[in-house]
């Protein structure tokens, strides 16, 4: 074989190599991109769904119970969490006292531990809409409360949000930024901008 034909051989060769380089390179990144599809996927789309579900629970302290409704219920394994389209929430406590809470969407994350001392426990965030109704009692009047975005923990039957919120009652509007609420203890913390309107005895709404 003569030098030239050596040279020739070489260089095709050499190409060669490089075009299964570059294949192997293109095959490394393709393989790349459909793990990376494959993963996103496996984040977005839910392994199950439920139309117009009910679900009765009771709070940690067993001394509410808790109705979830709603018309889907759908779950992300990869997280782990629930979306719930259209849900309501209907708490009876041992006074037979309902509250109703609605939203345009929920999502349920599960055993959430929020600090390194704190017990883990479920949360709910309500999205869109939110509307909460409690019914005149012995333990206070008749209350109800809009906001665009709500926290709630059933099994300690708290609430918050840093939202906007007006609360209403048979004699009183209170606008605030940022709310707490103890349902067990019949308490509310209002923590910023807090505007009170309140009607004289007698008067009418």
């Amino acid at each position: 074989m003569t030098a030239d034909r050596i040279r020739v051989w070489l260089g095709v060769a050499l190409l060669g190599l490089i075009m299964l380089g570059s294949f192997w390179v293109y095959e490394v990144m393709r393989r790349q991109v459909d793990d990376d599809a494959n993963n996103r996927k496996d984040r977005s789309e839910p392994d199950y769904y439920v139309e117009q579900f009910n679900f009765v629970r009771l709070s940690q302290s067993k001394q509410t119970n808790y109705r979830v409704t709603g018309d889907r219920l759908i779950h992300f394994p990869q997280e782990d969490e629930f979306e719930i389209v259209q849900p309501r929430i209907v708490g009876i406590d041992q006074e037979k006292t309902p509250m109703t809470i609605r939203a345009d969407r929920a999502i349920v994350k599960q055993k959430i531990q929020e600090k390194p001392e704190s017990k883990a426990e479920d949360q709910i965030h309500l999205r869109g809409n939110v509307q909460v109704e409690r019914s005149n009692s012995k333990l206070g009047s008749h209350l109800t409360m809009s906001t665009k975005a709500l926290t709630l923990f059933p099994d300690t039957e708290r609430m918050r949000t840093a939202e906007a919120v007006t609360l209403t009652t048979p004699r009183a509007n209170l606008n605030a930024i940022g709310m707490e609420a103890d349902n067990s203890s019949q308490k509310i913390r209002l923590l910023s901008k807090v505007q009170i309107s309140i009607a004289p005895p007698g008067a009418s709404k």
